[in-house]
């Protein structure tokens, strides 16, 4: 089980990566510090910093090839780790994912443990 919480900057940034692109859906990755608890099992998953990256096409791969491997470069020399992946869709009712969204996550879970895949509503 993992304890799970945003700092209040990453929190921002997705709700005004969002309020700036109203009429788009949107992506992001999310960099975190990772600790275990104290009983060992458990994962403390702290999301520091967000990197807002596409608001039109969101699934273009070469481009989000190169943004992963250099976002994870960018995380490494901060301390951070790349945790996961947010989107927001157009309709503000569809809370649904779909397929690029999970292989980039499933990407992401390859190199860290804990990954989220947040839906933004």
């Amino acid at each position: 089980m993992a304890d799970i919480s945003f700092s209040s900057r990453a929190y921002c940034k997705i709700i005004l990566h969002a309020a700036k692109y109203p009429h788009c859906a949107i992506n992001g990755l999310l960099l975190a510090k990772q600790g275990n608890k104290n009983d060992g099992k458990s994962v403390e998953l702290r999301i520091e910093d967000v990197i807002p990256l596409f608001h039109i096409c969101l699934h273009v791969s070469p481009m989000a090839e190169v943004a992963l491997t250099m976002i994870d470069q960018y995380a490494i020399s901060k301390g951070l780790v790349l945790a996961g992946y947010y989107l927001a869709n157009e309709n503000i009712n569809d809370l649904s994912t779909d397929k690029p969204a999970h292989k980039i996550a499933d990407k992401i879970a390859e190199n860290c443990g804990c990954t989220l895949l947040v839906v933004v509503s």
